[in-house]
């Protein structure tokens, strides 16, 4: 297969993905009128262990000889766990309380905090063009926060901001997970944190589960069906393409996620958060960009 068909496929499955994880998050709202978010994360938690658990046990059967990971990890791991899930459970509050796109782009803003951990954290210097992407992804954060325009409380603000950067810490943290986990277990431990953040929050919270009925029991099932099939498109799609190139395409979630959101009755939303959120999407494209280049020009010069 040549370089443009795998990076073609690639581009296909990223939004693929997005559009998955679009539905996933349309289930989990319509999960939030009937159940508390405590209930909410906790089905998205156990149903991805559900849908993973075979997955791993499928490829340890396929694959007898593995390569020796490095020992260790265990911490990072946990963290990483964790750090994911009080994205999750930030970002589930505001879907159940505000729009689905502004909950999403909120949550989409997570590459403008990766590039600032990256360079405190990481010590890794940014470019001119990442400086600029930042400052114009900022400025859409602030368009979408602004209260006088988007009529969003102060918690709704405070929870979209810290979902992009907890799952900024995720992003960075997975960087230091490789070698020592596959893919497979970081999605589990995920799945898994997510699980033990909702009974935890039940037991503390709550005196016992919502009563279930057959909607709810299909859309939970849906959550996990959507999410898993999401997770495995954007995984291929990392698999046959350089990240730079897809991953701005995860941008289209923004997209998907409003027009799902005003077919389950959410407000259009106005100007100033229209153009936050385009904002957002143009910072995630610039911040790719020097990669798409790189491509254009490895691409152009492989016809020559």
């Amino acid at each position: 297969m040549t370089r443009t068909k795998l990076i073609n496929f690639g581009m296909f499955y990223m939004l693929a993905g997005a559009f998955f994880f679009s539905l996933m998050n349309s289930f989990m709202k319509v999960l939030s009128e009937s159940i508390t978010i405590n209930e909410n994360i906790f089905f998205r938690g156990i149903t991805m262990v559900v849908f993973i658990i075979p997955l791993i046990i499928i490829k340890k059967n396929q694959y007898k000889k593995h390569h020796q990971n490095k020992k260790g990890g265990w911490g990072r791991l946990i963290f990483r766990a964790m750090i994911g899930s009080l994205s999750l459970y930030a970002m589930l509050y505001n879907i159940s309380t505000i729009s689905l796109g502004t909950s999403v782009a909120f949550a989409q803003s997570a590459p403008i905090w990766t590039a600032i951990f990256a360079w405190i954290i990481l010590r890794e210097k940014p470019s001119i063009g990442v400086i600029i992407s930042v400052v114009i992804g900022f400025i859409g954060v602030i368009l979408i926060s602004n209260p006088q325009t988007s009529n969003l409380s102060t918690i709704n603000i405070i929870l979209g901001i810290l979902s992009g950067i907890f799952a900024a810490l995720a992003f960075i943290s997975i960087k230091s997970l490789k070698g020592y986990f596959d893919d497979l277990t970081i999605m589990l431990s995920f799945g898994l944190g997510a699980s033990l953040l909702g009974i935890i929050g039940i037991i503390f919270f709550q005196d016992s589960f919502s009563t279930l009925g057959i909607k709810e029991y299909i859309a939970i099932l849906l959550v996990g069906i959507t999410g898993t099939i999401g997770q495995y498109y954007i995984t291929r799609a990392y698999t046959f393409a350089p990240a730079g190139i897809v991953a701005p395409i995860d941008y289209t979630r923004i997209v998907f996620s409003l027009i799902f959101g005003i077919i389950l009755g959410d407000i259009i939303p106005d100007f100033y958060s229209i153009t936050g959120m385009c904002l957002i999407i143009l910072s995630g494209i610039l911040v790719a960009m020097p990669i798409i280049i790189k491509e254009i020009k490895i691409h152009l010069k492989g016809r020559r």
